[in-house]
């Protein structure tokens, strides 16, 4: 929301993190629920929280399937279930990762 309001554009590189997450009981019910996969959850709440999202794949299949996510929208509460799943411990924890990756 700060970058937002200053107006600045904030993409998200490997929003996918190679399906880590999938498997968490909010994005199943909400997947289930829109009758789309995991990956479509996560990528539309990407696109709806103003973020530009770029999912890489080398299977055509989730290609296509990656980019067909226009054609629904989360709620609110979805939207807000899908908010407190990252924690300020997951955020700190790919930090590390990141920086331990760059030595």
């Amino acid at each position: 929301e700060y970058f937002q309001c200053k107006g600045v554009l904030v993409s998200s590189s490997k929003a996918l993190h190679r399906g880590k997450g999938f498997d968490h009981w909010i994005i199943e019910i909400i997947s289930k629920r829109h009758n789309i996969t995991a990956a479509q959850v996560v990528l539309r709440w990407g696109v709806q929280k103003g973020l530009i999202v770029v999912a890489k794949t080398s299977n055509f299949d989730r290609m296509v399937e990656n980019r067909d996510i226009l054609h629904f929208s989360l709620g609110q509460d979805e939207m807000a279930k899908l908010d407190s799943i990252t924690t300020e411990k997951d955020v700190s924890d790919r930090e590390m990762l990141e920086k331990e990756r760059k030595t």
